[in-house]
């Protein structure tokens, strides 16, 4: 086996035990669950020999935009529980970077842009051994 080919085994049985203990952590969490029950929303800590757990409970929400806009102009302007923010369009930017640089220099010096965390995957080749 080459260097490389190890490698992707190892990653594989991490990824196995990391997938393991993510769902062994699940039904435990779980468990604490039954025992402790769970708020809709908010934290409720509670004392376990030497540890402290707290036990959060959280609501999504989410908005309905084309209902949003029906009823929008009914609610006061002051107690309207939306904002709207800028968005970065990437697949508009690159387009600028590439089409329009004039216009993308303009744009560029608004945007932020870092390097992110790079990503891996092994999957065995189907049929080799």
């Amino acid at each position: 086996m080459t260097n490389l080919t190890q490698l992707a085994h190892k990653w594989q049985a991490a990824k196995a035990d990391e997938n393991a203990a993510r769902d062994a952590r699940i039904l435990i969490e779980q468990d604490i669950i039954e025992h402790t029950g769970v708020r809709d929303e908010g934290a409720r800590r509670h004392a376990a020999g030497d540890c402290r757990i707290t036990v959060t409970g959280r609501m999504t929400r989410t908005l309905d935009a084309d209902k949003w806009r029906e009823i929008e102009h009914s609610i006061p302007e002051a107690l309207r529980p939306i904002s709207y923010q800028p968005t970065l369009d990437v697949g508009g930017l690159r387009y600028l970077q590439d089409n329009e640089p004039d216009v993308y220099a303009a744009v560029a010096d608004a945007v932020t842009v870092k390097p992110g965390k790079p990503g891996v995957s092994v999957a065995p080749i189907k049929g080799a051994k």
